[in-house]
């Protein structure tokens, strides 16, 4: 069998023991990854990888985005049994998916980053795996998390186009603030008058 192992779709037998073992293990495991950052207003590549030892059960994939990501196109092995739900915010691969042999089967995930998202996200996969009664007719969950670091804005310690007042400027204690305001009445008329105005503050640490 080839490395890749088999795909297989709706409606297909496995062929497995009938005697199926008391407390049957899952042959199933699930990584999820990324390379670099994801930078704000720009793209990035979830890659979710499935890889079995063994036939396995039916398999529902579900990969929830997190805040600020948004799946915009589905590549690698797995691609063309999943799709995209939800405006964008769900990844989900079932339709009777599972597995006849020995195979690591790719789904790669390409996402948007908005704007405003979170400059720290997780990303979650989960899969639910469902046995026939032949192979024992037990359900296995697994999951895999990928930790992403996102940059851009505040996020790389800018204010992100924030704003906040002017004066006084707030410098944590270290210097005096003040606003100096000078009032000319006519100065060079009699009774005229040259009024200034100073009022100090110190923002403690």
């Amino acid at each position: 069998m080839s490395a890749l192992g088999t795909v297989v779709g709706l409606g297909v037998a496995l062929p497995f023991a009938l005697a199926a073992p008391a407390h049957a293990q899952s042959t199933l495991s699930v990584a999820k990854s990324h390379e670099g950052n994801f930078a704000r207003g720009g793209q990035g590549v979830y890659t979710i990888t499935l890889t079995s030892t063994g036939a396995t059960g039916v398999l529902d994939v579900t990969d929830n985005l997190p805040p600020g990501v948004t799946a915009t196109a589905l590549g690698g092995l797995l691609g063309p049994f999943c799709e995209i739900t939800n405006g964008g915010t769900t990844v989900h691969c079932g339709n009777g998916l599972n597995f006849l042999g020995a195979i690591s089967a790719p789904l790669d995930v390409t996402v948007n980053i908005a704007a405003d998202a979170p400059c720290s996200v997780s990303n979650t996969v989960t899969v639910i795996e469902t046995e026939s009664e032949e192979q024992g007719g037990e359900t296995f969950t697994h999951s895999a998390s990928d930790p992403t670091t996102i940059t851009g804005g505040n996020c790389d310690g800018g204010d992100g186009g924030g704003g906040g007042s002017i004066l006084p400027i707030n410098l944590n204690g270290v210097i005096p603030m003040f606003n100096n305001i000078t009032t000319n009445s006519n100065i060079g008329s009699p009774g005229a008058s040259n009024n200034s105005h100073q009022v100090f503050g110190l923002n403690a640490p």
